[in-house]
């Protein structure tokens, strides 16, 4: 069936009210359409039904799905609206949440008329258990995948296409007598409705799309929704060159990042990427270099380092005993939207099997998440002292530190993270889970040869 026409409707109701998290809990491929099928889809919609999909023509770029997947997508999205919009739920849905004792919140999904549980939740059993677990995939793990992003649990654990789970009957029998199972769902999770008077949704998004589509033009509304705010396809243009080749960035940008006491040259691709976002390294204009006279270009250059000199001055911690050793990476002050919802909040995140608490990097978006060091030495790495391992990520593996906005500060204050250091240098969640191998194979290196003989660290 053709997605823009089962988008408009069927599933537009659902898709503008709930989170796109929902969306990435499904992988449902898409196809494009062949120039027949453009030209049947024509005919329907101009002479049977009036326009009714829209004054567009259908072109052999439209999608289109499985009719079995469609009526599976529509299942899910109806229960999703149910549970997050309409706040009801009751035992008999294909998916919730078991209350054990009151206290501990575990998701399950239901297959085959079975209630599973995911096999991780049980670290303590899971040597017994695994003899009798099952997997799940499909549509019962997209169930799944949904009661853990309510419950703010990150996905790491489901990227694969299949999930060890054991049957609820199974884990009862593996606690005292008298247990009580409840079956429960949160007022409010880590996911929440969007405003309904959110403008469209974008075609096809909920589907993974066939690769080798054609390059298009972009509109002019999706260029702006680039994460530095880019206004015409030149400066997208130059901004990714300058992300692929450090070498193409301006003497401004490399005077700013030679004030922060970095290396173009020792620097990714990525890592540049990640400072122009952040708002450390200003974005290159086409042509800005060649057009200036070189006094006027002096001039600009002086002003801009004045500016960002008096920035930093500014954001220097009052207490000099708790600064930071190493370099921090400042994150901009982002744009804010009036919301009921604080637009940072401390949150728990499963990373490497392990609840650790984080905070969000931009304001209202809770899936990219960082964590501070304190917090990540000791929940990883407890006996690794915090200067070493300030030593392995910055200097040895290159990860960027970062120091927080006001936002950021406000709530890291509040709950006690900066009584180390203020302001406390955070770590992007991201770079944690690239560079954990990297840091468990020199931590392990560190603590099993002998004192004289570990290998130093610089």
């Amino acid at each position: 069936t053709s997605v823009r026409m089962v988008e408009r409707w069927l599933l537009n109701r659902y898709l503008q009210v709930l989170p796109p998290e929902v969306n990435s809990c499904t992988c449902i491929r898409s196809y494009y359409i062949t120039d027949a099928e453009s030209k049947l889809l024509n005919e329907i919609n101009l002479k049977h039904t009036d326009c009714t999909f829209g004054k567009e023509a259908f072109t052999s770029k439209d999608l289109v799905v499985k009719l079995k997947d469609t009526r599976e997508f529509h299942k899910f999205l109806d229960l999703c609206h149910k549970k997050l919009v309409l706040k009801k739920s009751n035992a008999s849905d294909r998916c919730g949440f078991f209350r054990i004792n009151g206290e501990s919140v575990v998701p399950y999904t239901v297959k085959e008329g079975v209630k599973y549980v995911p096999l991780f939740y049980f670290e303590g059993e899971t040597d017994h258990l695994k003899l009798k677990s099952e997997s799940v995939e499909g549509w019962d793990l997209a169930y799944l995948k949904f009661c853990c992003k309510v419950q703010g649990i990150r996905n790491e654990l489901f990227a694969n296409d299949t999930c060890k789970v054991v049957a609820l009957d199974e884990i009862k029998g593996h606690f005292p007598a008298g247990t009580t199972f409840e079956d429960y769902w949160p007022a409010k999770g880590s996911i929440e409705p969007v405003p309904s008077s959110r403008h469209g949704v974008s075609a096809g998004n909920w589907t993974q799309k066939p690769a080798g589509q054609p390059a298009t033009k972009p509109s002019q509304s999706a260029v702006q929704m680039q994460p530095n705010g880019l206004q015409n396809l030149n400066q997208l243009s130059a901004l990714n060159a300058a992300y692929r080749h450090p070498q193409q960035l301006t003497a401004a940008q490399l005077q700013q990042l030679s004030l922060q006491g970095l290396q173009a040259p020792q620097m990714t691709g990525q890592q540049l990427q990640q400072l122009i976002r952040a708002g450390l390294v200003g974005q290159q204009q086409p042509g800005q270099v060649r057009q200036q006279q070189p006094g006027a270009y002096r001039q600009q250059l002086g002003v801009d380092m004045a500016a960002l000199q008096r920035q930093q001055q500014r954001q220097a911690p009052a207490a000099a005993n708790k600064a930071f050793p190493g370099k921090l990476t400042q994150i901009k002050e982002f744009p804010m939207e009036k919301s009921n919802q604080p637009a940072y909040k401390l949150q728990k995140a499963l990373i490497d099997q392990k609840i650790v608490p984080c905070i969000n990097v931009r304001p209202y978006v809770f899936h990219d998440l960082m964590m501070t060091l304190p917090d990540f030495v000791k929940h990883f790495f407890p006996d690794l002292p915090l200067e070493k391992s300030r030593e392995m990520l910055q200097e040895i593996l290159k990860v960027v530190l970062y120091k927080g906005n006001t936002g950021h500060q406000e709530i890291l204050r509040q709950e006690g993270k900066c009584e180390l250091y203020d302001p406390v240098p955070l770590v992007l969640v991201k770079d944690i889970m690239t560079y954990m191998p990297q840091v468990k194979y020199m931590f392990s290196s560190m603590t099993s040869e002998p004192a004289n003989k570990r290998p130093r660290v610089n």
